[in-house]
């Protein structure tokens, strides 16, 4: 279950146990002969109200900021590039591949690209909104069986961020999945 839909049930389960003990600390005291002016009840039931809407909106807040926290995440991605064809006119195999930011600007990327078992290190101060970095660049052969970029970086409140985004071209091959050039607009 996800923590939002958790947290909304512990919210509801709070307003509703605090209306219950209320109500029930009410009749208590009805039933045991003092007398509770209107006003009294109608102040108990007020504070009540007032409880589970403090409660309702602090859970909106939380969600908001979750909200906020995704819009201004940057959203990376591997784009293959520089296809090659076969004989059929199918393309065989990619000789780039470029990180994409389709986000915010991203700022202090450290790359980490694995390869055939050989590991590359990389740096970037900055990749902004629809802007791309070559992070490989070679013959398709060279690619093996799983491409692994980890990528660890900031967004624009300097909140560090990791994703790990792969290729497994043996997975493809064995389901004689083709590759689609991308086309930019």
């Amino acid at each position: 279950m996800s923590d939002s839909k958790t947290q909304t049930y512990i919210v509801v389960g709070i307003v509703a146990s605090f209306a219950i003990l209320s109500l029930l600390f009410l009749y208590v005291i009805m039933q045991s002969g003092v007398e509770i002016k209107e006003a009294t009840v109608l102040s108990i039931v007020n504070g009540v109200a007032t409880s589970a809407l403090v409660l309702v909106s602090a859970v909106n807040m939380m969600e908001s900021k979750k909200v906020r926290g995704e819009m201004v995440r940057p959203h990376l991605s591997l784009e293959p590039s520089f296809f090659e064809f076969n004989a059929d006119g199918e393309i065989a195999g990619f000789n780039s591949l470029n990180l994409v930011n389709s986000g915010t600007v991203a700022r202090d990327i450290e790359i980490d690209i694995s390869i055939k078992e050989k590991s590359s290190l990389f740096y970037a101060s900055s990749i902004g909104a629809s802007e791309r970095v070559q992070i490989w660049s070679g013959e398709p052969e060279e690619l093996g069986n799983n491409v692994i970029v980890a990528i660890r970086y900031k967004n624009i409140f300097n909140k560090s961020l990791q994703e790990v985004l792969s290729i497994n071209i043996n997975s493809l091959n064995n389901a004689k999945r083709k590759f689609l050039p991308i086309h930019k607009s």
